[in-house]
């Protein structure tokens, strides 16, 4: 074989064999606590999830993820002076593969609370992080909002507090192991009473967005600041986004939250005088810009509760949370043919007699004991959303129906057939030498 057909048939075999390498889907994550002021939050952090960022559903089927040890607290759901509160939980999906959470852990208190999992359901080093020493004059800590800093590379929590009986201002520590934490430092202040700070990367204007609830004037609003770097400094003459002021949501508001979900900024909020939450997004290229804002929450699926904030993170690390995974029959954290062949083996068939789990892993995906019609159709729905949420889908095409298709009749690819093509002309070549 001369060198130069044996270097073809090699690069063919490395295109089939080596697919372009693509960024790993993300899912959208909704976390927040439940009661009113001021003992809510004793029930534990809620959390639902979303491949979208507008349609979300129930994790750990509604119940609270997270509880925090009763040992906190005297046991009293009427004592707002313990720290066994769950109030406006942060979460951050860090570098080393770990869920950090952060919340307010009382009404009156020098803490905030702190705990990782790797999976949002396992939480494990739990502390109560003391902020302040006993000689500062402190009513309040909190709604600490944790960010990670690539460019630092460490942990940013950034807090609420009320030094010496005045304004709410934004502090902020650091760390790089929740294990050692930097001093509090004066974070961000204009003026008037502000708390309620959310980060976001703005990789495309090369800055930082600082989504935050603004009390100046009495009102109560969300604003967003802008700024170089993650440690300011913040601008503080942007206009109203949602809120008391602004054109798309005229309620009260607290606890934003800011993503960037495909190609646009998503800002969730907590309209808490009225007892909704609400989302609101916008397109243009300066996020700032606060008339190309609109109101979505009509069109979305959102929680119940108070004080939210929705976080990222790969679909391969929520997987078990989202509700397409009750297809993963087999229980690979993937969906393929292989579990439409173990759900066509249970279909329409007695599971009577067995556990609602091993019913489960039989096609039982609406949980009444049955592999019938509803959970084909669940099934389908769910293939095609895993598909479409792992960017694996061709453009108006029906996954699941393809999949069908392919059992029935294999077909090459275009890339498997120009292989073929090559490997012809090969040898149609050693014949003519």
């Amino acid at each position: 074989m001369s060198t130069s057909r044996f270097w073809i048939l090699g690069l063919a075999l490395f295109v089939l064999a080596a697919p372009a390498a693509q960024a790993e889907p993300m899912g959208y994550v909704f976390s927040y606590f439940q009661g009113g002021w001021p003992v809510g939050g004793h029930s534990g952090v809620f959390m639902q999830s979303s491949i979208d960022g507008l349609q979300f559903s129930d994790m750990n089927n509604g119940d609270a993820v997270y509880v925090p040890p009763s040992s906190w607290g005297d046991g009293s759901n009427t004592n707002t002076n313990d720290e066994d509160q769950a109030r406006d939980p942060s979460v951050v999906y860090g570098p080393d593969g770990l869920f950090h959470m952060v919340w307010t852990s009382g009404i009156t208190t020098r803490t905030i609370g702190y705990a990782s999992s790797p999976d949002l359901v396992n939480w494990s080093n739990e502390q109560l992080i003391e902020i302040w020493d006993q000689s500062t004059v402190v009513n309040h800590t909190w709604a600490p909002e944790v960010f990670y800093d690539e460019a630092n590379a460490n942990y940013q929590i950034i807090f609420a507090s009320d030094l010496d009986n005045g304004d709410h201002k934004l502090y902020s520590i650091t760390t790089t192991d929740f294990a050692n934490y930097s001093d509090p430092s004066l974070y961000y202040y204009n003026g008037a009473t502000v708390i309620d700070a959310m980060i976001a990367h703005d990789a495309e204007n090369g800055q930082y967005l600082m989504a935050i609830k603004d009390e100046q004037n009495g009102q109560k609003n969300i604003r967003l600041a802008t700024s170089s770097t993650a440690q300011g400094p913040w601008t503080t003459d942007n206009p109203i986004i949602v809120g008391p002021g602004s054109a798309i949501e005229g309620n009260a508001t607290e606890g934003p939250s800011l993503l960037r979900v495909d190609d646009r900024w998503l800002m969730y909020y907590d309209a808490y005088g009225a007892g909704y939450f609400g989302v609101a997004a916008t397109t243009d290229a300066d996020p700032t810009n606060a008339s190309s804002w609109v109101n979505l929450t009509s069109e979305a699926n959102l929680p119940s509760g108070h004080h939210g904030t929705v976080f990222a993170a790969p679909i391969s690390a929520i997987f078990d949370s989202l509700a397409f995974s009750a297809a993963d029959l087999i229980d690979d954290d993937q969906i393929d043919v292989q579990d439409w062949l173990a759900f066509q083996e249970y279909h329409l068939t007695d599971l009577s007699g067995l556990t609602a789990a091993e019913q489960a892993a039989r096609g039982d995906l609406n949980g009444d004991g049955l592999n019938d019609q509803s959970d084909f159709r669940l099934f389908k729905s769910y293939y095609n959303d895993y598909y479409q949420a792992m960017d694996l889908a061709t453009a108006g095409q029906d996954s699941f129906a393809a999949m069908l298709d392919s059992l029935a009749v294999p077909e090459p690819t275009s890339t498997l057939l120009a292989l073929f093509g090559l490997a012809a002309a090969y040898v149609c070549g050693r014949r003519l030498l």
